[in-house]
């Protein structure tokens, strides 16, 4: 029964709400060839797959971003598995496909498999962890979702995080335009040649609240943040848009 039993690399599901130290997040960046069906095979069939996922027990949820002005970027989606760590050592676990895809012979199985992967390239795959979240809702993950990719230096990740923290209370009661921030840390690697380590997510309700956040005029660090920009680099910021969730 080839392909019945599928083991697929899991994508992911963005929950900032309500997390605690036994909760992660697998992220995984995938750039959508041009052409091809990949976003209509994770709305339509993946979706089902990690239904079934949650279903079994094997993860919490499932999140479809999409990469705004993605041409600009070297990924187009980013998938999100919120994993519960008593059930991290079950996340390879296969699913039984003929289950979920009832209608699929084994051939249209494994032409869907095999499609996949021409569809797409996997830029990255990553394992973070949230620290902290600050909102001013009462609401799930908003539509719009900016992720800021810092690389802070060794020996100053509690310094740094401290500091984020600090920033983000003062700032988030008077904001008009963020709904929530969250701090998230890079754990399945470390090392000095990281491209980053931790992750800052700005949550918009709607796009044109990111826009008028971004035109606001420009002003200079003060001490506090010139200190932060001592110990730390924003690498790279990627907007995105939700597409869909599955709990």
């Amino acid at each position: 029964m080839k392909y019945l039993i599928l083991t697929l690399s899991i994508c992911f599901c963005l929950n900032v709400w309500g997390q605690d130290n036994n909760t992660y997040l697998r992220l995984t960046f995938i750039k959508a060839k041009e052409g091809s069906n990949y976003r209509e095979n994770l709305t339509q069939k993946f979706a089902r797959l990690h239904k079934q996922r949650i279903e079994d027990g094997i993860i919490n949820g499932w999140d479809l971003w999409q990469v705004v002005n993605s041409r600009q970027t070297p990924f187009s989606h980013v998938i999100v598995t919120l994993v519960e760590l008593s059930k991290m050592d079950s996340l390879y676990s296969g699913v039984d496909m003929q289950k979920v895809f009832p209608d699929m012979t084994d051939g249209d199985l494994e032409n869907f498999y095999e499609e996949n992967i021409k569809s797409r390239d996997i830029i990255g795959d990553y394992i973070i962890t949230s620290i902290k979240n600050i909102s001013n809702t009462n609401s799930g993950p908003d539509e719009f979702m900016v992720m800021n990719f810092m690389k802070v230096k060794e020996g100053k990740f509690k310094t740094y995080e401290n500091m984020e923290i600090d920033l983000a209370t003062a700032v988030m009661p008077d904001e008009k335009f963020r709904t929530s921030w969250t701090l998230q840390k890079r754990i399945d690697k470390y090392g000095t040649d990281l491209h980053w380590n931790y992750l800052t997510v700005d949550w918009y309700a709607k796009y044109s609240d990111y826009i008028k956040a971004s035109s606001m005029p420009a002003v200079d660090a003060d001490k506090n943040y010139q200190s932060m920009m001592g110990i730390r680099d924003l690498r790279d910021r990627a907007v995105l848009r939700k597409i869909m969730s599955v709990r």
